[in-house]
C-alpha cells in the first residue's frame, strides 16, 4: 500500500469502497482489517474495553477518543478508538427484544451509517470495527474504530492553517469549486436518505490532487444522522446554515454564501422560493451563532 500521509498520488478508493463485514459476538469488523486487528490484539470486546495504551484526543462526558500508532511495513498507521461510556438501554432493551436484528448502540449506529453511506457512493473515514456488550444489563457500552483520513483533511483545519488558499485570484477559483464541490456533496448526502447533523468545516474532508483546484470531498463523525423523510424538507436549511456559520467571514463573502446556495441547486438563477430559502439559513445561522455565543459564556463562568 502506498503512503498515504501526503496528498501526491494516493489511492482513496478505501473512502469510498462499501465495507463487506465479518460478524462475531458483540463485534462487528471491516473484512480489509481483520488481519490488523487481530496483530494488535483488538479482535475481541473486552480487550478493547480495557484497552489504555495511545494518546487520549478526547475525554468528555458520554465518550471518550484515543489515538493508536501502530507501525508497519511501509509506514506507521493510525487509528482511532471511541469508546462511549455505557448508557442505560431503558425502553430500548424491549425494542432489541422485538427486533434483534436493529442497532441501537452509538458505537454500532455510527458503524451502520458509515456502511449505508458507503452502499450510495458517499466517502467517509474508513471504519475498522465496532462492538457493544451489556455492562451489565441494562447498560450498555459500545465502541467504534476508525482509521486516520490522511490525506484528507478537514475543511476547518485548511481554514485555520492555510486560510491564504482560498484567497487571491487563484485562490478565489479554488473557493468557488469548494463551495461547489461541498454543496454538492451535501445535495447528494440528502437524495441518499441521510442527513448528517453536524455538517460543518470540521466534519468536511478535502483531497486536493495534484495540478487540481477541485477537491474530492469526504465526510467523518457520522454518529448523528437524521434519517427520518418525513422532515426532509428542512434538511437543506440545517447544513446549509451549519456550514455557512463555519466559513469565516474574511474570507467567504456574500456571494460566495450565495454560490454555495445556487451550487446545492444546481442552478445559476434562485427563484423567490428558493431565496426564501436562503433568507430561512441565514436566520438558522444566526440561530447557531447566538446559541455559540451563550454557549461560551456559560462555560466562561464556570
Amino acid at each position: 500500500m502506498r503512503n498515504c500521509r501526503t496528498e501526491e498520488g494516493c489511492d482513496t478508493e478505501k473512502f469510498s469502497s462499501p465495507i463487506q463485514l465479518i460478524e462475531t459476538a458483540g463485534l462487528t469488523i471491516n473484512r480489509d482489517y481483520k488481519p490488523i486487528v487481530e496483530s494488535i490484539g483488538l479482535n475481541d470486546f473486552d480487550p478493547i474495553w480495557r484497552f489504555q495504551e495511545g494518546n487520549t484526543v478526547k475525554d468528555i462526558r458520554p465518550r471518550s477518543v484515543i489515538r493508536i500508532n501502530v507501525p508497519g511495513q511501509d509506514r506507521e498507521r493510525i487509528f482511532y478508538l471511541k469508546r462511549h461510556r455505557p448508557e442505560f438501554m431503558g425502553f430500548r432493551c424491549l425494542l432489541r427484544l422485538i427486533f434483534p436484528n436493529q442497532t441501537f448502540s452509538q458505537g454500532k449506529i455510527e458503524f451502520k451509517n458509515i456502511c449505508d453511506f458507503r452502499k450510495k457512493a458517499l466517502a467517509t473515514a474508513a471504519p475498522v470495527a465496532a462492538g457493544e456488550k451489556w455492562l451489565p444489563f441494562p447498560w450498555m457500552g459500545s465502541f467504534l474504530i476508525t482509521e486516520d483520513f490522511a490525506p484528507y483533511v478537514s475543511l476547518e483545519k485548511r481554514l485555520r492553517d492555510a486560510p491564504e488558499f482560498f484567497m487571491g485570484t487563484d485562490g478565489d477559483l479554488r473557493k468557488k469549486a469548494m463551495l461547489r464541490e461541498v454543496a454538492t456533496l451535501a445535495r447528494k448526502m440528502h437524495q441518499s436518505g441521510f442527513n448528517h447533523l453536524d455538517f460543518n468545516a470540521t466534519h468536511i474532508l478535502l483531497l486536493y490532487e495534484p495540478e487540481s483546484n477541485i477537491p474530492k470531498t469526504a465526510l467523518f463523525d457520522l454518529q448523528r444522522v437524521d434519517r427520518k423523510k418525513i422532515f426532509k424538507f428542512r434538511w437543506m436549511i440545517k447544513s446549509l446554515a451549519r456550514l455557512n456559520y463555519t466559513l469565516p467571514e474574511d474570507i467567504f463573502t456574500a456571494e460566495d454564501r450565495i454560490y454555495m446556495m445556487q451550487s446545492y441547486k444546481g442552478k445559476k438563477d434562485l427563484n423567490v422560493f428558493d431565496m426564501f430559502q436562503w433568507f430561512w439559513i441565514k436566520r438558522k445561522t444566526a440561530r447557531i451563532q447566538e446559541h455559540i455565543r451563550k454557549k461560551r459564556i456559560r462555560a466562561s463562568k464556570r
